[in-house]
């Protein structure tokens, strides 16, 4: 949202401006974190709304030093990469800090940057040569020789740099269209919301129309689910459209000339209360006529309809750019000299409102199209003409390429802008080269969007498979990741070098956690026979022979030991050797040798801790604190996952698949504090239901079974009655009647019942998927109660 120009005058926002003034207020007065989410549908007047609250706030608290930064998540999926509404926010905000004309407002944003996020001072423009002073990012950290550096994740980085701006004044944030966001965008702006306190207004803004589709994973619905539960202070308003008396007020005031009433009235009532199409009916003045389209999409292509070919033909191009462009690629493309780009955007800004500028990516002016529908709009115009719209597009790949090396902007958008170009060779290059960019900063599902891309085009399919698989693996996809394996392996053939074992590897892991028990032994029996020698792919391999010889059809814990100490032994890797540690532990204890299982499990623990590597020690310590319920040694057991509850927050580990809230629950039902498991087990519901409904309700029913074991029925029917309490408002609507069904029937189970029949017989769940959630639940011990009777003093 470009500070340069000045915004429409609000018409009936007083009730919702004053509800975001007032938590701006409270935030900065009370130096607590608020958080606002505004919905509406496209039109209705959030930007308008948002950028009238920034210009008050900004005022407001001008003597408080309220930085302010507004990012917009764009609506192609490939246009940028992930966290681009993140990086759009902080460029917004760097910029405002310069315009300020204070030192200290800058000084502010370059420390923050200089201490806490390197990563991240690429996505912001070097403003006034004060942000590059004394900055080294992570990349320029490794090209000074330390290959090894240790840097955490831009999640944690993010935190710090806010947390550091908030030490020294407030601060806005605003993020609008996240109805477009990726997965990894929402993910860390409800991780920011969640996890920092201080002077922090967080504004996010969406469309509730866009998310109503068949597709129940949007990501931005889990968000909201999380914000309502663990944020209640969090304030929800829906922009309504406007009133028939609000809507002539709005026709008026932007209208130049006295409108006649008749012309009015039409408008009035064709617009529905909708300021976009209020304002647009405005422009085409005695053309909007009572026959005129009532789609907005017709409105606005008429509107455009009245500009001459030759503008029509810039804004094309311009959409072809992006919501937002380069005014220099624009007069390239379009063939002009770039004065006279500016001074035909100037009358499309003053006299059409079509454009309005916004600010610069580094050394390039850029404008944004007045409303991402418009955009819209022109890219489907530029669209029709297939032969004129590719050729633009090699175009303007030309000038992207001449601005290598990319950033991780730049890295994405050239994938999509060669996609549209057909060049099938440099998309699929550029699309494994930016996937696995965005893999590493943890942004999978981007990663995988790309890969995708990768191998649709067809031109190295192998190497495409591989980052596809690697990607699915990442997001607990495996069958389908074992199917890209198996496509990149069906075009090696026989070949043996070490990127043919690792995919070979790689797929033999997505079959070990499909439960594929003969497929995966005898790839990882082809892997060992390859393999003469001690290598990280032998360990590897023996690693996954080691757990189907704990958890396989045919339980053999004296194998697992003997592999799990070979394993540790070849090894250099730390998660490899935590997990062997762990495993031979585990494998003590489904031999029921309660104290071998204790060393070995807090061995994996040590080793994990001593090589820094978090996810190691999250794993290890979710084990320990599975061994103790098993054994039931409850007090240690709380400690344990609090531990994991901290690690998860610190480092992000698991933060999508929270085990530690599965686990809490059993620990707060085994204590007879039946209330509060019910209520951390509605969280894990939340998390794990979308992508595991099967597994999710049978670790439910074992549950049951476990109370009802040890304290009678009574227990198991008081967690259900607390659970169907205390359903509504976390789930969406569908998803709340599926589990309600499912708990009813779980309410209505025979007295002497077993979970697992009743789970696959009663409640459809597939036998595979609840089998598996039981193993899990036991910890691969045959029989808990005998476990039990041999551990010293339990409880």
């Amino acid at each position: 949202m470009s500070r340069q120009t000045t915004p429409t005058r609000l018409v009936d926002r007083r009730d919702e401006l004053a509800l975001l003034m007032e938590r701006v207020d409270a935030s900065i007065r009370n130096r607590r974190t608020s958080v606002l989410v505004l919905r509406g549908e496209a039109g209705v007047g959030k930007s308008s709304l948002l950028s009238a609250f920034a210009d008050a706030s900004i005022e407001r608290h001008r003597e408080a030093g309220l930085l302010h930064g507004y990012g917009q998540a764009m609506l192609n999926s490939l246009a940028s990469d992930s966290f681009q509404a993140v990086r759009e926010c902080l460029r917004s905000l760097a910029n405002a800090a310069e315009r300020s004309g204070s030192r200290d407002m800058m000084g502010r944003v370059v420390d923050s940057f200089r201490l806490h996020a390197p990563d991240w001072v690429e996505s912001v423009p070097m403003v006034g040569g004060l942000l590059a002073a004394g900055m080294k990012t992570g990349r320029s950290v490794r090209e000074a020789g330390r290959e090894t550096v240790d840097m955490d994740s831009r999640l944690d980085q993010l935190i710090g740099f806010v947390d550091e701006l908030l030490k020294r004044g407030p601060l806005l944030l605003v993020l609008d269209d996240l109805h477009w966001a990726d997965t990894a965008t929402v993910d860390l702006l409800v991780t920011l919301a969640l996890r920092v306190e201080g002077p922090l207004t967080l504004v996010l803004a969406y469309r509730p129309d866009n998310l109503q589709s068949r597709d129940e994973a949007h990501p931005l619905k889990r968000a909201l689910f999380r914000l309502r539960r663990y944020r209640d202070d969090c304030v929800e308003i829906d922009l309504p459209r406007l009133t028939g008396e609000d809507t002539e007020v709005l026709v008026r005031q932007a209208a130049s000339s006295r409108v006649p009433s008749g012309l009015v009235a039409q408008i009035v009532q064709m617009s529905a209360g909708n300021p976009l199409f209020a304002e647009s009916l405005v422009r085409l003045g005695s053309e909007a006529h009572v026959g005129m389209p009532r789609r907005i999409t017709a409105v606005l292509e008429e509107r455009l309809s009245f500009l001459d070919v030759a503008d029509q033909r810039i804004l094309e191009a311009a959409a072809l750019i992006g919501y937002s462009f380069e005014v220099d690629y624009l007069a390239q493309l379009a063939r002009m000299d770039v004065d006279d780009v500016y001074e035909r955007l100037d009358v499309l800004f003053s006299e059409h409102a079509l454009v309005r500028p916004a600010d610069p990516r580094d050394e390039h002016d850029r404008y944004t199209i007045h409303h991402p529908l418009l955009a819209e709009v022109l890219r489907e115009r530029g669209v029709v003409n297939g032969p004129r719209w590719r050729r633009q597009h090699r175009k303007l790949l030309e000038l992207l390429e001449a601005e290598r090396p990319w950033d991780d902007e730049m890295q994405v958008r050239a994938v999509a802008v060669a996609s549209a170009a057909g060049v099938k060779e440099k998309t699929c290059a550029y699309a494994i080269d930016a996937s696995r960019r965005q893999f590493a900063i943890g942004s999978v599902s981007k990663a995988r969007d790309l890969a995708a891309v990768a191998v649709d085009q067809g031109t190295n399919t192998v190497e495409a498979f591989v980052q596809l698989a690697e990607c699915l693996s990442a997001e607990g996809n495996h069958v389908a990741a074992a199917e890209a394996c198996s496509s990149a392996v069906a075009q090696l053939g026989a070949a043996t070098d070490e990127a043919v074992l690792a995919v070979r590897l790689l797929w033999a892991r997505n079959l070990r956690m499909t439960n594929s028990w003969e497929e995966c032994r005898g790839l990882l029996d082809q892997l060992v026979a390859a393999n003469v020698g001690p290598s990280e792919i032998l360990a590897e391999a023996l690693m996954l022979h080691a757990e189907i010889a704990l958890c396989g059809p045919i339980q053999d814990t004296a194998r697992c030991i003997q592999l799990c100490g070979v394993v540790a032994e070849m090894s250099a890797n730390p998660e490899l050797q935590s997990r062997a540690h762990g495993h031979r532990g585990l494998a003590h204890l489904a031999a029921y040798d309660h104290a071998e299982a204790d060393r070995w499990l807090l061995h994996a623990i040590q080793v994990a801790r001593e090589k820094e590597h978090p996810y190691a020690e999250y794993e290890a310590i979710h084990w320990l604190s599975k061994k103790a319920m098993a054994c039931l040694e409850l007090d240690r057991a709380w400690r344990l996952l609090q531990a994991l509850a901290h690690n998860s927050d610190a480092s992000g580990v698991a933060s999508d698949s929270p085990w530690h809230l599965r686990d809490s629950s059993r620990v707060l039902g085994l204590q007879s504090r039946i209330p509060q498991a019910a209520t951390v087990l509605a969280q894990y519901l939340d998390s794990a239901y979308p992508s595991s409904p099967g597994r999710a309700i049978t670790t439910l029913a074992c549950q049951i079974g476990e109370l009802e074991s040890l304290f009678g029925r009574p227990a198991g029917d008081d967690l259900l009655a607390e659970l169907l309490a205390g359903l509504t408002g976390t789930t969406t609507e569908n998803r709340h009647a599926h589990l309600s069904d499912q708990l009813r029937l779980l309410s209505d189970r025979p007295h002497h019942w077993e979970p697992i029949p009743f789970t696959v017989n009663v409640l459809g769940v597939a036998h595979d998927e609840a089998a598996a959630a039981d193993a899990i639940f036991r910890f691969d011990v045959l029989d808990l109660a005998r476990l039990r009777s041999l551990t010293p003093n339990p409880g």
